[in-house]
């Protein structure tokens, strides 16, 4: 593995030691159920704001018209 450094204010912070430990814990498995995760409760949040906006909706032509329509 190549040497990463960061050199601040003429002080070296070595991230060899960080980066190895990290590519060591974390399989692409991992990252790929987070992925995953994420992606199911974003379509669950955009379903939800999709059904509340359909029941607004209802609820809002149901009291203006007095009819409703689902």
């Amino acid at each position: 593995m190549s040497h990463i450094a960061l050199a601040l204010e003429g002080n070296t912070v070595d991230f060899t030691g960080f980066i190895s430990a990290l590519t060591g814990t974390v399989t692409p498995a991992d990252i790929l159920g987070i992925l995953t995760s994420c992606v199911g409760i974003g379509v669950a949040f955009v379903l939800m704001w999709f059904g509340a906006r359909k029941i607004m909706r209802a609820f809002q032509n149901a009291v203006m018209h007095g009819k409703f329509t689902a």
